[in-house]
């Protein structure tokens, strides 16, 4: 009586070893899972570096292996690559598509110099132009334009020649130095209201700059020299290019700062670049116009899904293309049988000719005033 309830040490000394045991079993397991993380962070940094270095060697080596063909202007401390050819008077000055450098005219290039002077225009941090930190909007680009032709002493009068985003900048050049230009031809060329009327485009453009952020160019170089993919090389040779520039044309697909520009091109496209055509560019008061459009059915559309939405599309796209025609009073439309977006690739000989009326009418006048 008045004793104190007997206590089993050993039971206790079991309960307290499996507590320890299970805080062990615990530590052990957060020290692992914290030697894994530290692991594969080492490995991911490791794999980067890597990944950069060797983009890196690769695209120094390309820039060594495929020298401009063209002049490099500089323009007040970078340079902007101007390929000319041909001479005579007026100059046709092309300036491509979104995210395109020059290169992907340069089949019509033999054909359009034999008449007079051309240019084939590399937007800053495109084909072999330096970057800038103002690249991706149009009117950055039509003044980079500006600049580099009074620095080449390439000089008027001009005809110009836009494909797609490209006309945008035309425009906006044309407004700016209207005396300056002789003529303007706009192929398939963008419509400042087409985000409005389209409004997939923002969706597709976000998915585009998504995918092609995602993808590393390290792989995608290391796959096509190691000769795993030859997806760099269907997607150059898509273009239509003389065989002696698919190789040059594959470097610049896998270039980082080709790919920033095209990415900071398509974010401009859908948000400050029509708005700057909307403000500065709205008529080419009576300077000659040929507004040329692709056709409802693009010859590479071959399966029911991609032919019945380009024809979606087209129903908007299409009457973009008339409205063009109200920037000038002097305005032909001509749309393009057999030819998609790509007009210049699917009918050079088209766009050729459109261009050669132009400089022979140009030159005609100049003839008549002399």
């Amino acid at each position: 009586m008045g004793k104190d309830v007997p206590v089993y040490p050993q039971r206790e000394r079991l309960k307290t070893r499996q507590k320890w045991s299970v805080m062990n079993h615990v530590m052990l397991s957060k020290g692992t899972i914290v030697k894994t993380l530290a692991g594969l962070i080492m490995g991911v940094s490791v794999g980067l570096a890597a990944s950069a270095l060797y983009q890196d060697r690769g695209a120094g080596r390309d820039r060594h292996r495929f020298p401009p063909p063209g002049r490099m202007v500089d323009i007040g401390g970078r340079r902007i690559h101007l390929w000319t050819a041909g001479t005579g008077s007026p100059t046709v000055v092309i300036v491509p598509g979104l995210g395109e450098p020059g290169l992907n005219w340069s089949a019509l290039l033999p054909e359009l110099a034999a008449e007079s002077s051309v240019v084939l225009y590399d937007r800053a941090g495109l084909g072999w132009s330096d970057p800038s930190p103002w690249a991706g909007s149009a009117l950055s680009a039509a003044r980079d334009l500006r600049r580099a032709l009074d620095g080449a002493g390439i000089a008027p009068p001009y005809v110009l020649v836009g494909h797609s985003a490209g006309g945008y900048i035309v425009r906006l050049f044309a407004a700016e130095q209207p005396d300056a230009v002789a003529a303007v031809v706009l192929v398939d060329s963008s419509h400042p209201e087409q985000v409005q009327r389209l409004p997939r485009s923002r969706v597709s453009m976000a998915l585009t700059i998504l995918r092609s952020r995602l993808t590393p160019l390290a792989l995608r170089r290391l796959a096509f020299d190691t000769g795993w993919s030859e997806q760099a090389r269907r997607e150059a040779d898509a273009r239509r290019l003389p065989s002696e520039f698919v190789s040059t044309r594959i470097a610049f697909d896998l270039s980082d700062r080709q790919r920033r520009t095209a990415l900071r091109e398509m974010a401009a496209a859908v948000t400050i670049s029509p708005v700057q055509v909307r403000r500065r560019a709205a008529s080419l008061w009576a300077i000659p116009l040929t507004v040329v459009s692709s056709s409802r059915d693009d010859p590479l559309s071959t399966d029911a899904t991609a032919i019945a939405e380009r024809r979606r599309f087209y129903s908007v796209w299409h009457p973009l293309q008339v409205d063009l025609l109200r920037l000038s009073s002097n305005a032909v439309h001509v749309v393009a049988e057999r030819a998609g977006h790509q007009v210049h690739r699917h009918r050079p000989d088209l766009v050729v000719g459109l261009i050669v009326d132009h400089i022979r009418r140009v030159q005609a006048k100049a003839r008549m005033t002399s």
